[in-house]
Order: structure tokens, then C-alpha cells, then sequence
């Protein structure tokens, strides 16, 4: 059925019309599945590409095949955890994204380049623990860890504009995240029906060979050749003072959200509600965990950021 409810803005619908007016879908096929292949054997380690390479490739799949859209997003709660190696943290900071970066730290990451600090976190959306055992998962907790989680939610008084990695492959298909609304899924339909109607078979199969190369790789288990894949993707999708950060994919918890937040969203938009300690008792692969929580914050020091146990 058509979203004949839904209206997208005309300069979603100009971008559409001209991409089906410029580009070549011969070329643009030949070129996506060529990079895509390059790509994967990179990460396989089937070949090996140069940074400069990889860079090269990704900047023509987010440039040229995917179209990237800032979605307005509210009431957000995330969690987000750090190991405390047996004493629990005392500042809002030590939690948080990492102030103080250099040149090599953080290190690569899924998402972050070296040097680039994000704010890594899971959607606190159902009433139970499976944000926390997903934030658990993408941290890599294992046995007997001792770890800190943090609780934040976004302020009411403002949008957090996210840029939704794999949606359009979802939309293609009709399938609806649990954790998004109607509006934004309806829209992402609505403009694949525009570009299945204005886009030449060959483009339009290009367009959706890339949303799915990028859906598939930042929900795979990690590497250092798939970070140094996956990371220029993000530094691309990040890019721009509209986006605050990206969501994606748990990689253990299939379908479960993950995002990747800018640090200066974080300070503006995000309030730190508690810590809480915890220790995992037994991990039981992928986002299963048995756990115990050792204690909570009594309140968060709104000016100090020192944490009150």
C-alpha cells in the first residue's frame, strides 16, 4: 500500500529527480558491487587496501549511492557502560565520552577513528534489562567484570537528529523497527516508492546493494580491518552540524539499538540521571548475561559532575 498520507520535503524530492536524471545506473552498479567486493576481501584479508583506498571507495558509496536523511528524534533514555576494574567510578566524566583524546586514543573503533571520541550507548526502550545486557554485549563483558553503568536521557526541550544506518534496507522490505515510529519509517517508505518510480533498474539496484553493504558491516563481530572499514563510513554519516550521531544495530542482540553520539550532543541535549555498579556473574554468549547489581547512585552532582554513592 502507498503512504499517500506522507509528504516528503521538496528538497528530498529535487535530490531524488536529479540522481535520477545525472547518474549512470550502469556505472553505478559496475562501481558499487566492484567497491563492495574490494571491500569485504579487505576484511576478510583476502587483499589488503590502503587507507587511502578505502577512503576512495566509501566516499563514492555515501556520496553518489545512499541517501542520507536526519531524522528529528525525542524522549531518548540510553545506557552505557565502562569497566571500573573493582572500584567504582567517582565523576560523571570517567563514564561519559572521552575528554581528553590524543593522536592514537581512543584507538579505532566500530565507529570512531583513531583520536575520535563518541559517546557509545544502547536505547533504553523496553521496561526491561535488555538495554543493559545489550550494552553489556557491545562492551564485550565476560565473566566476573566489574562494571559502572550510566543512565542518561535526552532533555525535553530539544531533538537528537540521528542518521539511521540500515533503514532503508528495512523499509525496503517492510520491515519496522520496534523502536522507531510510524513518521519516520512512513517517510523512508514514501521516498523509496519516489525512486523506485524516477530511478533506472540498474541505479536503483545499485542503491540497494550499498544499504545493504552497510547494514551488514557495522552489525558484524569486530576487527581491526573491519573498523578501518567501518569507521570512514561513520566519519562520513557524521559529518555535518544537522546529524548528532548515528543508530545502528546491535551486534550481538540483531535488531536491538545502538548509537554512536557527537560529544557536543551529549553536553547540550543528554542529563545523567544515575550510575549504577554492577558484576557480571556469567556470560552465556551474545547478550545473555546473569549479573548483580551492587549498588546505585544516591544523585549526580549537577555542577561537579561527582557521583554521590
Amino acid at each position: 500500500m502507498k503512504n499517500t498520507l506522507v509528504s516528503l520535503e521538496p528538497s528530498l524530492v529535487a535530490l531524488i529527480e536529479m540522481k535520477a536524471t545525472m547518474e549512470c545506473g550502469d556505472q553505478a552498479l559496475l562501481y558499487s558491487s566492484t567497491y563492495i567486493k574490494q571491500l569485504n576481501d579487505h576484511i576478510s584479508r583476502l587483499c589488503r587496501l590502503s587507507s587511502a583506498e578505502i577512503a576512495a571507495k566509501i566516499n563514492y558509496l555515501v556520496g553518489c549511492l545512499t541517501i542520507t536523511l536526519d531524522m528529528p528524534m525525542s524522549d531518548l533514555k540510553f545506557l552505557r557502560v565502562r569497566r571500573c576494574e573493582g572500584k567504582r567510578f567517582e565523576h560523571i566524566k570517567e563514564l561519559s565520552y572521552i575528554e581528553c583524546t590524543t593522536k592514537n586514543f581512543p584507538v579505532q573503533g566500530r565507529l570512531n577513528q583513531s583520536g575520535q571520541a563518541l559517546f557509545y550507548a544502547a536505547l533504553a526502550i523496553k521496561p526491561d534489562d535488555t538495554a543493559l545486557r545489550v550494552v553489556l554485549s557491545e562492551a564485550g563483558a565476560n565473566n566476573l567484570d566489574h562494571l559502572n553503568v550510566i543512565n542518561s536521557h535526552q532533555k525535553g526541550d530539544c531533538d537528537l537528529y540521528m542518521r539511521v544506518i540500515g533503514l532503508w534496507d528495512q523499509a525496503r522490505y517492510g520491515y519496522q523497527p520496534y523502536y522507531l515510529g510510524n513518521h519516520i519509517f512512513d517517510y523512508y517508505k514514501k521516498a523509496i516508492e519516489l525512486m523506485e518510480q524516477k530511478f533506472a533498474p540498474n541505479l536503483l539496484l545499485a542503491y540497494q546493494l550499498t544499504d545493504r553493504f552497510f547494514a551488514d558491516i557495522l552489525s558484524r563481530k569486530g576487527s581491526v580491518a573491519l573498523y578501518q572499514v567501518t569507521s570512514v563510513i561513520s566519519s562520513l554519516f557524521l559529518e555535518g552540524s544537522t546529524c548528532d550521531g548515528v543508530l545502528y544495530s546491535s551486534v550481538e542482540a540483531k535488531g536491538e539499538p545502538v548509537v554512536a553520539l557527537k560529544p557536543l550532543a551529549v553536553d547540550s541535549k543528554l542529563k545523567h540521571k544515575w550510575v549504577c555498579d554492577i558484576k557480571v556473574n556469567q556470560w552465556f554468549g551474545y547478550e545473555f548475561f546473569k549479573y548483580k547489581t551492587l549498588s546505585k547512585t544516591v544523585s549526580i552532582d549537577g555542577k561537579s559532575g561527582n557521583l554521590v554513592w
